[in-house]
C-alpha cells in the first residue's frame, strides 16, 4: 500500500510543477536560428604543454592575425591586422582561432543573445560564432592562427587580400572567371 502512495505523491509534484514564464525559456532555450545563443567559446591550453608556441600541427596553415594596442590611430581592423585597443567586430562567418600571444576580452553588444563577456589567453582555442557583434579591447599584442568554417565545420577559403586593401583573385573567383 505505501507503493502507491510514493506514486501518487511523484505524480502531485509534477503536476505541481510550473513552466518557466516564456520570456525565461526564450532566454535560455531558443527554438530557431534567429534567437539561437551565439556565445564564444574556449578551450584553454589547447593541444596541451607539449604543443608547438605557434600550435599545434593542426592550425600551421590557418591565417595569421595580429592587432597591437599601442598602435592607437583611425586605422578599421583588416582581414590580417588590428589597430588600438578596442574595436567593434561582426563575425559573419564561424570562425576558430588558436592564440598564439597576448590577451583580449571580447564583449557581446547583446548579452542574452551572445553570452558574458569572455578573455582570451595564449594557447587557447576559440570559436567564434557566426553572427556574434561585439567589441574587442586587447590588452597585449595579441597573435592569433584563424581558419573559417561552413555550417558543417568543414573549412573554407576565404577570399586573400593584398596589402589589405585590394582584393586578390582565388581559386574560386578564378574558376568562376574562367566559366
Amino acid at each position: 500500500k505505501k507503493a502507491p502512495a510514493k506514486k501518487s505523491a511523484v505524480k502531485k509534484k509534477k503536476a505541481d510543477a510550473t513552466p518557466p514564464p516564456t520570456e525565461e525559456l526564450h532566454k535560455t532555450r531558443p527554438t530557431d536560428k534567429k534567437t539561437a545563443r551565439r556565445i564564444i567559446t574556449t578551450v584553454p591550453n589547447f593541444g596541451g604543454r607539449r604543443c608547438a608556441a605557434e600550435g599545434p600541427a593542426s592550425v600551421q596553415s590557418w591565417g595569421m592575425w595580429d592587432c597591437d594596442p599601442d598602435a592607437e590611430g583611425e586605422r578599421a581592423p583588416s582581414q590580417h591586422h588590428g589597430y588600438g585597443r578596442t574595436f567593434p567586430w561582426h563575425f559573419d562567418v564561424l570562425e576558430k582561432a588558436y592564440v598564439v600571444e597576448g590577451s583580449a576580452t571580447l564583449t557581446a553588444d547583446d548579452p542574452v543573445l551572445h553570452g558574458a563577456p569572455v578573455t582570451i589567453r595564449p594557447r587557447d582555442m576559440v570559436t567564434f560564432p557566426k553572427g556574434w557583434r561585439g567589441s574587442w579591447e586587447v590588452h597585449s599584442f595579441l597573435r592569433k592562427r584563424y581558419a573559417f568554417f561552413d555550417h558543417r565545420g568543414i573549412q573554407i577559403d576565404e577570399e586573400e587580400e593584398e596589402d589589405d586593401m585590394e582584393p586578390a583573385v582565388t581559386k574560386r573567383s578564378a574558376k568562376r572567371a574562367k566559366h
